[in-house]
């Protein structure tokens, strides 16, 4: 069975992490899991974008792992969390994490509506893994918007990482920094 790793970058790059790209770090995840076979870069706009351009790339990939170069915290196992969901059966896997602040939602005016029950919420993290014949099949015919894994896949969810935040901006790049160095300090 074939997996290859997709980095998808795109959007502003914030800087360097620890003296390494945001890709690099994106990149040493899919390569430290030990479980992927290949890694290529896809560039683009948009990660949807970038993903088109890699679609070409992965066309013998069993399994594709998507991993998003905004999110240089997720380590190696969850890589392999995903992976091994979608071994196990799933056509799709991606790390999550509890919704833990009190979500509201509001009208047009900014009027609370109400308060949005979080027990059934979770929030996407990366790595994806995703059978490679369905993201083909699924991503020769869609729209920008559509989401990168096809709505309707058999998607399932693993325990993802609470610290592994998104880097967009140099305030991200100083939690991300601050991240980094207790996770080296507890070892």
């Amino acid at each position: 069975m074939i997996v290859t790793g997709v980095v998808l970058a795109y959007g502003e790059d914030p800087g360097p992490l620890d003296g390494k790209t945001l890709i690099d770090h994106a990149a040493s995840a899919l390569r430290g899991s030990g479980v992927v076979d290949s890694v290529v870069l896809a560039s683009g706009s948009s990660a949807h974008d970038a993903l088109h351009a890699a679609l070409s790339r992965v066309d013998d990939a069993d399994i594709v792992v998507l991993h998003d170069v905004h999110r240089p915290l997720a380590p190696p196992s969850l890589v392999v969390a995903v992976l091994a969901a979608v071994r196990a059966g799933a056509d799709a896997a991606l790390p999550v994490v509890e919704v833990t602040e009190t979500v509201k939602e509001v009208d047009d005016a900014g009027l609370i509506v109400r308060t949005v029950p979080r027990e059934s919420l979770v929030q996407e993290q990366f790595p994806r893994a995703v059978r490679g014949a369905l993201l083909r099949a699924a991503h020769r015919s869609c729209a920008a918007e559509d989401p990168l894994i096809p709505a309707g896949s058999g998607v399932v969810t693993v325990l993802g990482t609470p610290d592994s935040v998104p880097v967009h901006d140099a305030r991200d790049l100083e939690f991300a920094a601050a991240v980094r160095a207790v996770r080296a300090a507890r070892g």
